[in-house]
């Protein structure tokens, strides 16, 4: 799924925004695939997107980060709106999960 991440960089004290996509989203917290990566530690602001429309706002932090350049990660855990996270977030990405599954299931698997 789509999102926008957003942080105040330490050092110049501007904000950076990125657009990436979830890898996962678990209860508490998600993997998000980010061009730039935040510092470990560091409070990001997490907008999951449907339709390129915000479903969910909420702050996280992060928890770990995975500098491979074909595939930057980084963990981060919710820190707040908790409940409306496990509704609207993870009701959002099955959706999306299965939209996609059936989708590429009929070209991956033809007899």
């Amino acid at each position: 799924m789509p999102v926008k991440a957003s942080w105040t960089d330490e050092a110049s004290g501007k904000t950076i925004n990125v657009v990436g996509t979830t890898e996962n989203i678990g209860e508490n917290s998600t993997l998000v695939n980010l061009d730039i990566l935040p510092p470990v530690g560091s409070e990001v602001r997490l907008r999951v997107l449907e339709e390129d429309k915000p479903i969910i706002d909420v702050a996280t932090r992060v928890i770990r980060v995975e500098r491979d350049p074909s595939k930057p990660l980084a963990a981060l855990t919710v820190l707040s709106n908790f409940k409306k996270w496990k509704t609207t977030a993870m009701e959002a990405a099955q959706r999306w999960v299965t939209r996609h599954w059936q989708l590429n299931y009929e070209e991956e698997w033809v007899n």
